[in-house]
């Protein structure tokens, strides 16, 4: 829902905010509107992006179009973006952790 902040009372402010706690109560406990329910699909990894890169580089490398231009830098930072996402959920680890305890 969306609200006009000029024209609001306490009444319709207290509604709002109701409203709000409620949609996330709803969604940290799993009972969102979603279509199958199951599992969320992990996106591609860095490596995979970069495969498409490098294959749709191959074919649009002997364009000179702006559209060419722009795709090529919205890939590259697709690219960038999967690496930081990537490197964002590692876990880390210590040295200690590759070496056997005796």
């Amino acid at each position: 829902k969306t609200y006009n902040i000029f024209n609001s009372t306490d009444k319709y402010i207290y509604q709002a905010v109701m409203d709000a706690k409620v949609a996330q109560e709803v969604n940290s406990t799993g009972n969102c509107d979603e279509v199958d329910g199951g599992p969320v699909k992990p996106g591609p990894t860095h490596n995979e992006v970069l495969q498409v890169v490098l294959v749709v580089g191959k074919y649009i490398k002997d364009f000179d179009d702006l559209f060419v231009h722009k795709l090529e830098s919205m890939l590259g930072l697709l690219g960038k973006r999967t690496q930081a996402l990537e490197m964002h959920i590692m876990k880390d680890t210590k040295l200690n952790d590759y070496f056997e305890h005796k």
